[in-house]
Parts: C-alpha cells; sequence; structure tokens
C-alpha cells in the first residue's frame, strides 16, 4: 500500500469504522441519489472544514499571480485554492503597498466622484446621451442590481459571486419626486432603469461618453440628466487592497502588469479529484490524521459516541505529531517584525527605511 495516498487514507477509514466494503459506503457518492454519501465526503469535509488552520506550514506558502488589464481597477481572489495573502506583493517585480483595511487605503488615494449634467430632459424617454468632463473613468464590477427591466430579463439575484463594485451612477428626478437610476454592467452596457424596447444604451470608459440612453419613464422637460463617476490616471500600480476576496489597484493600471504576492494555498479536494485515488495531502505525516478525522465524522453522524471518543484520542495524539514538525519548520524561519528589513538593507522596497509593510 502506498502510504499516504487518498487510496491509503480510503483503506484506514474502512479499518477505523468497519465498513469494509462499498455496500456499506462507496469510495465516491452516487451522484444520482441526492442521499448518497461516499468515504471521499467525509474525508473533503475534514480536510477543507476541520482540519487545523495552525498546520499551515511553509510547505503551504506559494507564489499568487494575477495580470491586470488597462481601465480595470478590481480583480478576484481565488479563495477556493489560496487563504490569506502576505507580504511581499510586487507589481512588475517591483515592491508595492499591502492593505487590508479600506479606511486607510482610500485615505491615501483620493476616491471622490466627480459629477457631470451631460444631457437635458425633453420630455420623452430618450435616447439621451453626452459627455463626462473627466476621462478616462473607472468601471463597475460585479455590478447586478435587482431591476426588473434588465435585458435580457434575468431573475432577482442577492448573492453576488464577490463583492459588487458600483462606480458609475446616472440619475435624474422626475416631476413627481421619483428618481430614475442606470448603472453601468461594466461591459459598457447601461442598466437599471432604462427602457426594456430600447435597451442599447452604453458607456465608453476611455472616453466617458454615454450614448443611446432611453429611460423606463419619461424624462419632464428640463430636468437635468447627471452621471457621478470616478475619472482617473492610469499608470503602474503602486498600492493594492485585499478586501471581501477582491485585490482594488491604484493608480488603476494603464496597461498589463504582472501582480504576484505570498499566498497560502487551501487544502482542497484535488485529493479526490486525482485519477486512481493518488492524490497526496500537502504534507504526507497528515494523511492519518485525514483519515482520524473522517471517520470521526461517520461516527457522529452514527450517533456513536463510543467511536467519537475513541477518534477523538486518535486525533489528538496525531495533532501533537503534525504541531511538532509543522513548529520545526516554522523555527527555521526568522520572527518578521517591522524592523527586520533594516538588517538586510533592503529597506521594504520605500527608499531604505524599512517600513515598507504597507497600512493594515
Amino acid at each position: 500500500m502506498a502510504i499516504g495516498t487518498l487510496n491509503a487514507i480510503r483503506a484506514k477509514f474502512r479499518r477505523l469504522t468497519g465498513s469494509g466494503n462499498a455496500f456499506i459506503i462507496p469510495d465516491v457518492a452516487d451522484v444520482s441519489d441526492p442521499n448518497s454519501v461516499g468515504i471521499d465526503d467525509y474525508i473533503n469535509s475534514f480536510y477543507n472544514y476541520d482540519f487545523p488552520a495552525q498546520f499551515r506550514s511553509l510547505k503551504l506558502k506559494d507564489v499568487l499571480t494575477f495580470d491586470t488589464v488597462f481601465g480595470v481597477d478590481t480583480y478576484a481572489f481565488d479563495s477556493e485554492k489560496f487563504t490569506t495573502i502576505e507580504q511581499p506583493v510586487r507589481c512588475m517585480k517591483r515592491e508595492i503597498a499591502l492593505f487590508q483595511d479600506p479606511w486607510s487605503f482610500y485615505a491615501v488615494n483620493f476616491n471622490w466622484q466627480s459629477q457631470t449634467n451631460f444631457a437635458t430632459g425633453n420630455g420623452t424617454s430618450g435616447p439621451y446621451g453626452g459627455f463626462t468632463t473627466g476621462r478616462p473613468i473607472i468601471r463597475s464590477v460585479n455590478n447586478n442590481p435587482l431591476v426588473s427591466t434588465q435585458v435580457p430579463p434575468t431573475p432577482a439575484n442577492l448573492n453576488y459571486p464577490a463583492s459588487r463594485v458600483q462606480n458609475v451612477l446616472i440619475t435624474v428626478n422626475l416631476a413627481n419626486g421619483n428618481t430614475l437610476n442606470v448603472t453601468d454592467d461594466g461591459n459598457g452596457l447601461l442598466i437599471g432603469d432604462v427602457s426594456s424596447v430600447n435597451p442599447q444604451g452604453t458607456i465608453n470608459y476611455a472616453t466617458g461618453q454615454i450614448a443611446g440612453l432611453f429611460f423606463s419613464q419619461v424624462v419632464p422637460g428640463g430636468s437635468p440628466i447627471q452621471i457621478q463617476y470616478n475619472p482617473v490616471q492610469p499608470s503602474i500600480p503602486l498600492s493594492m487592497l485585499f478586501f471581501q476576496n477582491q485585490f482594488t489597484l491604484r493608480p488603476v493600471p494603464d496597461r498589463g502588469y504582472t501582480v504576484e504576492m505570498i499566498a497560502y494555498r487551501q487544502p482542497t479536494q484535488a485529493l479526490a479529484n486525482t485519477p486512481a485515488g493518488q492524490g497526496t495531502p500537502e504534507l504526507l505525516e497528515w494523511w492519518e490524521t485525514l483519515a482520524f478525522g473522517a471517520s470521526k465524522k461517520l461516527f457522529q453522524d452514527r450517533m456513536d459516541m463510543e467511536g467519537v471518543a475513541m477518534m477523538d484520542k486518535f486525533l489528538n495524539d496525531a495533532y501533537q505529531l503534525n504541531y511538532t514538525r509543522t513548529y520545526a519548520e516554522l523555527g527555521k524561519r526568522r520572527v518578521p517584525t517591522i524592523y527586520a528589513d533594516q538588517l538586510s538593507g533592503s529597506g521594504g522596497g520605500f527608499g531604505g527605511t524599512g517600513f515598507g509593510t504597507g497600512s493594515q
């Protein structure tokens, strides 16, 4: 038996729980049966949600990279494969400041919006158009407001795949006290209180042009139509905010750059997805710990408290071994402090001051 592989963990699980064959519990759940549970489900559940975070050793550290796009300031964080991030963060191999608090980040990166009255109501619903006074402007990201007039029609959805970032708002007041609000979808299309018959309204982020805007209602004559937006001067990013599983860069990139940082890899379901069950955990010495933890979960489902207590004993012994090996690995490192860079003279990449860790 190859020690440390997924097959070895499965075999250990069967011996510990007395589940000798697939009739008792299969290796993989039957996807056609919503009530089916396999050994891999218990292993992955323990691996992803119960395995102590203290065991994130140096072997779990990796370099996370992404490439920027002109005019786009917000990028998704791959939370399925990585957990926390830390300095150093580099853009084009140059160290940049890392922030994890929006208040601190925007305190040093001016973020107030501008206002431009680009058109005036003429007693119709449209079309309306015009230009912003500042350009280029920042587009919205993951901007999916709850509007029934969205074209093509989509159901209302409160669950965004990532934090919603709205950077554009077109607004006009009606005579009866109501307000029509239109925003962008991040791809140059206008959405919100727009006409379902003439939905072709667009916004050009580079030139600031609004064109073909039809509102969902008639705009009274003389009513100012205003856009609120963030004009920018694109350049190489010098700082990055990590918040709500997204990265925000300032200045906004003027072209493609490679941004790289230190991140901890997330233990994932790669174990189960490896062909022939030959996948191994991040550290081989974890394999028995995973078998004990998965077995405990099965005993909990069976309400077998004696089995749970027995697995707790095995888990405690395994954890002590894991702690020892993890601390032995971490003990080889110098403890990082805000003064550590002064010893090497690197200055953290910010003028040799030694205080290049960025505001936290």
